[in-house]
């Protein structure tokens, strides 16, 4: 291959990537103009079958690591299996050693829920009200949601914003405060019923669920000692294909509970970083 076939086709890969990726999923997320800000309104969507659940509760890790290299991961947590990011977090969490606490908050699991959710309302992108999309979302939406779900005052009527006749429009508010990305200001509208929803169109959300999604524990071991640099590890791994008593560790501990909650972080800098730790494989 001549050099110029080499730079068309490397010129192609970096146009064409995204779109050729047939494996992704699209999650709905609003434009926003140059200051960060931005809004629609959303109706959240109930379960694809009245067994399925409308929203599925996930875990990720996403972190660069001292190498360099970046890990985002899926955490298997989210399916009750052990993760190793987890376990060396609790590792470093309980030496009781501020340094290596501040590691550990680097490293720890994002929280994200995904639902089906349809556009009510998208100034930005009219061509999208009245369809359906995948929304995936943070702790501080969800906390929106229980709040209707389960209000706190006894004045307050409980509400199944899931539910196409008696459920609620979401506005989502979308600001930058503080160089950090902001939900307060969303807020769920006055109940209503709205046109029926072909559910045919869901996706089943189980699939961020399934057993198939995660990495097995030895390769999510392999990638977490790759980005943090563990090169004694990583050549023991290789050459005994064992894992334990390799270097010194601290006694193994449960992942302290008590350590800061989870923060939300932007999806599309989520997927960004993941392109980034993909690269670090090639």
């Amino acid at each position: 291959m001549s050099k110029m076939d080499k730079l068309l086709e490397a010129a192609k890969s970096a146009k064409f990537s995204n779109s050729e990726r047939k494996d992704d999923k699209t999650f709905y997320y609003p434009a926003r103009d140059q200051a960060g800000n931005g809004t629609a309104i959303l109706r959240f969507l109930p379960g694809k079958t009245e067994d399925d659940l409308p929203f599925v509760k996930t875990y990720s890790h996403g972190f660069k690591g001292p190498a360099g290299k970046w890990f985002i991961e899926d955490c298997p947590t989210t399916i009750g299996s052990p993760c190793y990011c987890c376990e060396q977090n609790g590792i470093l969490w309980n030496t009781e050693i501020k340094a290596n606490q501040d590691i550990a908050r680097t490293r720890k699991r994002k929280i994200s829920y995904v639902a089906n959710i349809l556009v009510v309302e998208d100034k930005k992108n009219p061509e999208n009200e009245g369809k359906v999309f995948l929304f995936k979302f943070g702790t501080k939406i969800f906390d929106k949601i229980f709040d209707k779900l389960s209000p706190e005052f006894e004045d307050e009527t409980p509400c199944n914003v899931f539910d196409l006749l008696e459920g609620a429009n979401f506005v989502l508010k979308i600001r930058k405060v503080e160089g950090q990305t902001n939900y307060d200001k969303s807020e769920f509208r006055t109940p209503s019923a709205i046109d029926k929803v072909n559910l045919d169109v869901l996706e089943d959300l189980n699939q961020f669920i399934s057993p198939a999604k995660f990495k097995t524990p030895a390769e999510l071991e392999r990638r977490f000692n790759m980005a943090v640099g563990n090169t004694v590890r990583l050549a023991a791994n290789a050459e005994t294909n064992a894992t334990e008593n390799v270097v010194v560790r601290a006694p193994a501990a449960p992942l302290n509970t008590t350590s800061p909650s989870q923060d939300d972080v932007d999806d599309d800098v989520m997927e960004m970083m993941k392109k980034l730790a993909e690269d670090d494989e090639k």
